[in-house]
């Protein structure tokens, strides 16, 4: 549970990695003993023809490049900026309320906006022909142990309500969508409601304490055709209130991301706090300031969605644009039983196809019949393993069967 809101906005260093899981190559344009302002582009990094900047997110020093492990569990070249605090930044062009299409897609471009939520339905920032509908979620749909900061929708609702308006100008959408929790407090809700009551952007709203893919089911019933695991491909471009808002203050304000609102939660933390951290702070400088780890042993940690994030074996990671919640927690060992084939997982499946069954057709070697379950369409959204009462690891059996038939 979230007791506190606290501020780490001005680290000794930040640690800027130069490559990520898509973007393997990185032209590094600055040296040893550089000095550089906040929003300065420090490096370019490359997926394919597409190249993404890399953005100093304080004022300083490049001290050196340094190998440690990402928020992805790999190593990867860092660089390293010590923070002279003068918070001095490169000025960007700002944009007035009738920015074009080109203007916003070039701020986000220019920005590194392109990749800020990523678990599991979450699409990139990118822009094609095919771009049909926007939609925005507010909420941590599929997660059962967190919830949003409604303090920063409430604060920042005219921001996200413009942000979205922006984002749907850059795709040539014509109504946007935003997903609320009916149980959404009601200030949140009417802060919201109004700011977007001028503009072409709809409420969607979803009962959050029901575990079944209700933002997948919305955006099925938009496209009205079979989604792929990848939503640009669909049209759609799918994002949360935190980017959003980063697209806000770049489009409106010229401000370069340089910091993420982060939750730390889990019995392995004297205390769970939402963060406004600086964008390359090392996560273990998070956990002295919050009085170092309770006496846990196993330890595990845990960032992104609990259905679909990332487990990482130890702290050693900088916090970077697309991290947005870390759990600390004791690990507790539940051991696998026999599948007594209830059929909950099919259930609550928001594809619609039969996760129990595809288990049974993996362990069985049966080819063909992977293929006829039309076990292509998993979005790996992991509600088939959360509701399984045996606690079997359902989705890893389903990702097998998807691999074996391609």
């Amino acid at each position: 549970m979230i007791t506190e809101y606290r501020t780490y906005l001005n680290p000794k260093k930040v640690y800027l990695p130069l490559t990520d899981t898509q973007s393997k190559i990185a032209n590094v344009l600055v040296e040893v003993g550089d000095e550089v302002l906040i929003g300065q582009k420090v490096a370019e990094k490359y997926h394919g023809r597409v190249k993404s900047p890399i953005l100093s997110t304080v004022s300083g020093e490049v001290v050196g490049f340094e190998e440690r492990m990402d928020r992805y569990g790999k190593l990867t070249d860092h660089i390293v900026i010590e923070n002279d605090q003068k918070n001095n930044t490169i000025p960007y062009p700002t944009y007035s309320e009738k920015a074009t299409s080109g203007q916003v897609r070039k701020v986000i471009s220019e920005m590194g906006l392109t990749k800020i939520a990523i678990d599991g339905l979450y699409t990139d920032l990118r822009f094609d022909a095919k771009s049909k509908f926007v939609v925005v979620n507010s909420i941590f749909v599929n997660e059962p142990f967190l919830s949003t900061d409604y303090d920063f929708v409430t604060q920042n609702s005219e921001a996200i309500a413009d942000g979205i308006d922006l984002l749907n100008t850059a795709a040539n959408g014509k109504t946007a969508y935003v997903i609320v929790d009916k149980y959404m407090p009601a200030e949140a809700m009417e802060e919201l409601g109004k700011a977007i009551v001028d503009k072409n952007i709809e409420l969607i709203i979803i009962d959050a304490k029901k575990l079944k893919g209700q933002d997948y089911k919305f955006i099925k019933s938009l496209v009205k055709e079979t989604l792929h695991f990848d939503l640009l491909e669909n049209g759609v471009i799918y994002t949360r209130v935190q980017a959003v808002k980063m697209i806000h203050d770049a489009v409106r304000n010229g401000t370069p991301p340089t910091t993420r609102q982060v939750s730390l939660t889990g019995d392995g933390l004297p205390v769970n706090a939402v963060y406004n951290v600086r964008i390359g702070t090392l996560f273990a400088e998070l956990v002295e300031d919050l009085g170092s780890y309770t006496e846990v042993e196993n330890m595990t940690l845990h960032i992104g969605s609990f259905l679909s994030g990332i487990e990482l074996e130890n702290d050693d990671f900088a916090i970077t644009e697309s991290v947005d919640a870390i759990n600390v927690a004791e690990y507790r060992l539940v051991e696998e039983d026999v599948c007594i084939k209830c059929g909950d997982c099919n259930d609550v499946c928001p594809a619609g196809i039969l996760p129990q069954n595809i288990m049974d057709a993996e362990i069985r070697n049966l080819s063909s019949r992977i293929v006829e379950l039309n076990t292509n369409e998993c979005v790996e959204c992991g509600l088939c393993t959360y509701v399984c009462p045996s606690k079997i690891n359902v989705l890893e059996w389903v990702r097998r069967g998807k691999r074996r038939v391609g």
